[in-house]
């Protein structure tokens, strides 16, 4: 079992890659700067090959929903990959965001690879105290406080909170093995609920078909 990979998995699928090999030595993926800009930079720099073999998507037949509390997730038909989501947080930095994006022509990395995982500092502090989160740094995360944060770094994005929630979805949802077309819509979400939604659609088998197409725009 390899832990944290969503921020790779979400790099690899915003640039287009489906088909690859990767060596890890570890229980866990390095979190890097807590965004997937670095992998994206990497996987760039590696360069992506274009292979003769048809591309397989999973493609959304029937609406799929699942809830917990306060949280709900929801994958619909679509002839794209779009993703709508809204979080919520009583703080002065975050409060209500909410923000739709569909992955054409690149804007993965440009609306999403740069946003970066974010905690609350008395909730770290208590992790670190039970021998967990001990590679938390201001390094690899944004650190709220009560009223602001700690890091020297300003936010990226004015509503980086949220787009990094749509990258960790795009990272969990990257575990069914395939492309996805469908519009998923999250509210209040996390890693829990992200798979749950996976799992519940793949066992429907009349909720999708795998499909092999040419689309116009192969990457995100």
């Amino acid at each position: 079992m390899i832990s944290t990979v969503e921020h790779l998995l979400s790099a690899l699928s915003g640039c287009g890659v489906d088909n690859a090999m990767i060596e890890v030595d570890s229980l866990e993926v390095p979190i890097l700067d807590g965004s997937s800009r670095r992998w994206v930079e990497l996987i760039e720099r590696a360069g992506i090959v274009e292979q003769e073999a048809p591309r397989g998507y999973l493609q959304v037949l029937k609406r799929i929903e699942v809830s917990e509390k306060n949280r709900r997730m929801s994958i619909e038909p679509s002839d794209e990959f779009r993703i709508t989501c809204e979080i919520d947080f009583p703080h002065p930095l975050i409060g209500l965001q909410r923000r739709e994006i569909a992955f054409i022509n690149g804007n993965y990395i440009k609306e999403v690879a740069s946003a970066r995982t974010f905690g609350f500092v008395e909730e770290v502090a208590l992790l670190q105290q039970n021998g967990l989160a001990r590679g938390g740094s201001l390094e690899n995360a944004i650190a709220l406080t009560r009223d602001g944060i700690l890091n020297r770094e300003p936010l990226r994005f004015e509503d980086e909170f949220v787009r990094h929630k749509i990258l960790d979805i795009i990272g969990d949802l990257a575990l069914c093995g395939m492309p996805i077309l469908g519009h998923v819509r999250a509210s209040r979400s996390g890693h829990g609920l992200h798979t749950m939604l996976l799992s519940t659609l793949l066992r429907d088998r009349e909720a999708w078909v795998v499909t092999h197409k040419q689309l116009a725009v192969s990457s995100f």
